[in-house]
């Protein structure tokens, strides 16, 4: 069992850092990028775009809010669509941005193609990843604790936190980029968006297979499991990027080149150079904030417990019979049956949070296969293969890395399984 939430403040700092840090990364270079023509129409895109984000990311939160069940599936499908749509945005901005920086530099038309398929990507992806952050909102106060309660406090502290990390992520590569000279601007912009095109066009082959749009192939599963147990493989990439760009500028702003007019002039120099590399320096202590964030204490929050030992039951007539009260206090029960081909079938019981079901499985799903589950905080039930989370609620329903359900009866304050019902998944446990 584990105890109900680990670290409140890590939850929602981890949470949050881990879903904006690569695109706050890319938006600073491309706000960098945008704004070093320093005309008045670039600072109007630019504030235009980013609020129209914000606003799509409102309004996607409130049909949310409005009507959670009736909203849940056509969000989920509005969702995996906009990560395809946002896949694609990031391909055409890195194909043009690469173009327009080499053969086409210097053309005003090729400017202005520059700022809408930038801030195009910046809007949708606006769009897309702020209704999840506003999520966590709703998370902040669980049933049956008071708003004013230390733990609900605590989990709005470390959902700032994780805003403040990655904000000032943001402004240190927006810093850092904007010091560099044109060529190598559009070198590492076109790098970040570009990562940023790998990381969404992973997750867009899951979504098309989701939406039933292709097929489940080989490549499909290894691409879709890849996205799974990699997520911030993408964020170290960027990183990675921010590490050569600030070199570059720290590289290139040691000292004072060339001659001028008088010492004010001079001492004005001496004070741009020490910014630079202050803000690479700042570059350098935010990226390692994120990595101590995405690895250290995501690793302390979510690190799996030791594997539940299987508990005991009656078996009577082949039918297996599990007092209610013996797993009725919410958390993950595991029981396992040997098998006359001698096979060792292992399932799961648990009461779901919502009302007096319960939810019945084996302790293996169609995707993963007998990798098994454990238990994190009081709602979710979490893939040791792939680190899917499950809500407790969906333990019974079939799909995705859910475990597979199969029939049971409660009566007279029990639960009764028939054997025959386990016998029949017993290969998928060799």
């Amino acid at each position: 069992m584990t105890s109900p939430e680990v670290n409140p403040i890590l939850k929602y700092l981890v949470a949050v850092t881990d879903h904006l840090a690569s695109f706050s990364l890319m938006v600073g270079l491309i706000f960098s990028y945008i704004l070093r023509f320093k005309g008045r129409a670039d600072r109007l895109i630019v504030w235009a775009g980013a609020a129209a984000g914000i606003l799509g990311g409102v309004v996607v939160f409130g049909v949310r809010l409005f009507d959670p069940k009736g909203m849940n599936l056509p969000l989920m499908r509005f969702n995996r669509w906009a990560v395809v749509v946002i896949a694609a945005t990031a391909l055409v901005a890195f194909l043009w941005v690469a173009l327009s920086g080499t053969l086409l530099r210097g053309r005003r038309g090729a400017r202005w193609i520059d700022r809408a398929v930038l801030m195009a990507l910046t809007f949708l992806s606006l769009t897309y990843l702020l209704p999840q952050i506003f999520q966590y909102t709703q998370e902040f106060v669980y049933f049956g604790e008071s708003g004013l309660s230390t733990r609900a406090l605590l989990r709005g502290i470390g959902f700032v936190l994780g805003l403040g990390v990655c904000l000032m992520l943001a402004l240190s590569a927006f810093e850092v980029h904007r010091a560099l000279e044109d060529g190598a601007s559009v070198l590492f912009l076109s790098g970040s968006v570009l990562l940023f095109f790998l990381e969404y066009g992973v997750r867009a082959v899951a979504a098309l297979q989701r939406l039933k749009v292709i097929g489940l192939s080989d490549f499909v599963f290894e691409l879709m499991i890849f996205g799974d147990q990699f997520q911030n493989i993408f964020v170290f990439a960027q990183l990675a990027l921010a590490l050569l760009m600030l070199i570059c500028v720290f590289a290139t702003h040691r000292r004072v080149m060339g001659e001028f007019r008088n010492k004010a002039l001079l001492r004005k120099e001496r004070a741009r150079l020490r910014g630079c590399r202050r803000w690479s320096a700042g570059l350098l202590c935010w990226s390692a904030v994120t990595v101590l964030i995405v690895v250290v204490l995501n690793y302390l929050d979510t690190k799996p417990p030791a594997d539940l030992q299987p508990e005991s039951y009656d078996l009577d007539g082949g039918v297996i019979s599990i007092a209610l009260d013996k797993v009725s206090d919410g958390h993950l029960h595991k029981f396992a049956y040997d098998t006359p081909g001698g096979y060792n079938v292992r399932f799961l019981v648990v009461k779901k949070p919502a009302g007096n079901a319960y939810g019945v499985g084996l302790d293996a799903c169609e995707i993963c296969g007998i990798a098994g589950y454990y238990e994190r905080g009081d709602e979710d039930v979490v893939c040791r293969r792939c680190d899917v989370v499950m809500n407790k609620n969906t333990i019974g329903f079939r799909g995705g890395c859910n475990p597979i359900p199969f029939p049971y009866e409660v009566r007279d304050s029990k639960l009764y399984i028939d054997v025959k019902e386990l016998e029949r998944h017993e290969k998928r446990f060799k």
